[in-house]
């Protein structure tokens, strides 16, 4: 006797609908609990931002988290490993927090897309899935001769600074700068052959085009400044004197003037021998 494995619910007894049935519901509450909800995100990040996707706030008994680059956690995409280690995907900007949540800094179009991050627990593994997009950044950069330091170049009176103005829009847009806010000069360059003071202040430029305006970060142009630590003035100390009274008096006056009559004495003395010596002579 052989029987028909026909599963065609025409054909099949009520109790094996019934199996196949329970059969499914049990599949879909499995895959359920293996895989939370989808998250996206519906703004548009701007590039440079820092953005972080938090774990599954649902979750209890967190034993670690890993994170991968999109749809589905596999090796080579891998963020970090359960361990907290960097893997294939990682580029050197992204972190994690104390909760384990994935931390991106200075975020740029590329990162657009899905993140995964899987999650084990004491009831097993769970995964999610969120999504970000970036904008790309047409602000243009400006390059400036001497360097900037935070924002600050500066120089010395009479010498040169060299600005220039670098746009990635295309179509051939108009540049333009500004000083203080209000409009300086057009063109790619800006030149400053000799610096005096009427040139000191904020400068940034401008990219427009017939659909939007972009502007650079601005540089503000000061003068050098040298740091000289004053200096303490010291008090100036009297030329030392000796004062003597008294018997110490009397006895250096006594002594001057016994050295003043020696002085003559010797000289006197010189004085006749050297006349005696003379009359020698002539006799």
């Amino acid at each position: 006797m052989s029987y028909s494995l026909d599963t065609s619910f025409s054909h099949s007894p009520g109790w094996k609908r019934l199996l196949l049935t329970g059969t499914l519901l049990a599949f879909c509450t499995c895959s359920a609990s293996l895989e939370l909800p989808f998250s996206a995100s519906p703004d548009f990040l701007t590039e440079g931002a820092i953005v972080q996707l938090p774990i599954p706030s649902n979750v209890d008994g967190v034993l670690a988290t890993s994170w991968f680059r999109g749809h589905e956690a596999r090796p080579e995409t891998m963020i970090f490993s359960p361990e907290g280690l960097p893997g294939p995907g990682h580029t050197g900007r992204e972190t994690l927090d104390t909760q384990g949540s994935l931390v991106i800094s200075n975020v740029t179009a590329q990162d657009s897309g899905s993140y995964t991050v899987v999650v084990e627990t004491s009831k097993g593994r769970r995964s999610k899935t969120e999504q970000i997009l970036v904008k790309a950044s047409f602000d243009p950069l400006l390059l400036t001769f001497p360097s900037s330091i935070q924002g600050v170049i500066q120089s010395d009176l009479n010498y040169s600074v060299v600005m220039m103005c670098l746009s990635a829009i295309n179509n051939k847009p108009m540049i333009y700068w500004t000083l203080n806010g209000k409009p300086y000069e057009v063109g790619e360059y800006l030149i400053i052959r000799k610096l005096s003071w009427k040139d000191l202040g904020t400068y940034a430029c401008v990219v427009k085009n017939n659909e939007e305006e972009y502007s650079s970060k601005s540089v503000t142009i000061s003068l050098s400044q040298v740091n000289v630590d004053p200096t303490k003035a010291e008090p100036i100390n009297p030329d030392p004197t000796i004062t003597v009274s008294g018997v110490s008096a009397i006895a250096l006056i006594v002594a001057g003037n016994m050295g003043i009559v020696i002085l003559i004495g010797g000289i006197s003395f010189t004085i006749i021998q050297s006349q005696r010596q003379r009359i020698r002579i002539r006799s």
